[in-house]
């Protein structure tokens, strides 16, 4: 699994039949996230290097300069060690620069507006990303990977996590469990620090929404 930059428009197909209200004057457009230039301004507010950076968050010096340069698109597993190295969650991490709101919070996502990112093997959208401090992270994920070789590594973190599939068949892969089929409208809840992977069966891609929990 993995989570994009967030700078490039999306291309999900959903029916949305739902009647919508008139939008409220206060509440903008969400912006898409700019990870790479968030994450470099992060380090410049530390002060740190490059090499410092890569010893303090224990991802590679390469791999951090390519995510700045918008030149890779890094997993969950990456965003979440550069959070933490950073002494931030990965929802602090993904908030989007806006003006602090009021303490009735709410934010809204359109789906003309949400934007998402392909990575090979999925295209992600983190959504009602302008609410800071947030204790989760709402994600809707397309699934393109058919086989684990799409991914280079295991997905492995210190959060919790809920998904329900929208569209498709989705196979969930652990490092301590049997391959899990869920189909649409099946859901699971599971501790995400055990090895775990997103697969698609079939010709459709499987479409996820998904809470990403600290």
């Amino acid at each position: 699994m993995c989570i994009p930059m967030l700078s490039t428009a999306a291309s999900m197909d959903f029916d949305i039949t739902a009647s919508r209200s008139p939008q409220p004057a206060w509440s903008a457009p969400q912006e898409p996230i700019d990870v790479g230039g968030r994450i470099a301004q992060l380090r410049a507010d530390h002060g740190w290097t490059l090499q410092q950076a890569a010893r303090q968050t224990g991802v590679a010096f390469s791999t951090l300069s390519k995510i700045e340069r918008h030149e890779l698109s890094p997993t969950v597993t990456t965003l979440t060690k550069i959070a933490h190295g950073m002494g931030l969650t990965l929802s602090q991490l993904l908030e989007s620069p806006r003006p602090p709101m009021g303490m009735a919070r709410r934010s809204l996502s359109r789906a003309s507006e949400t934007k998402s990112t392909a990575t090979g093997a999925c295209d992600n959208a983190v959504l009602c990303s302008d609410l800071k401090n947030r204790r989760m992270t709402p994600i809707r994920t397309r699934v393109r990977a058919r086989d684990l070789s799409a991914y280079e590594e295991w997905a492995r973190y210190d959060a919790e996590i809920f998904l329900t599939v929208l569209k498709g068949t989705l196979i969930l892969h652990s490092q301590n469990y049997e391959p899990t089929r869920l189909e649409t409208g099946d859901s699971i809840y599971y501790e995400a620090s055990t090895g775990h992977l997103w697969t698609s069966e079939g010709d459709e891609d499987a479409i996820v929404l998904w809470v990403y929990a600290e």
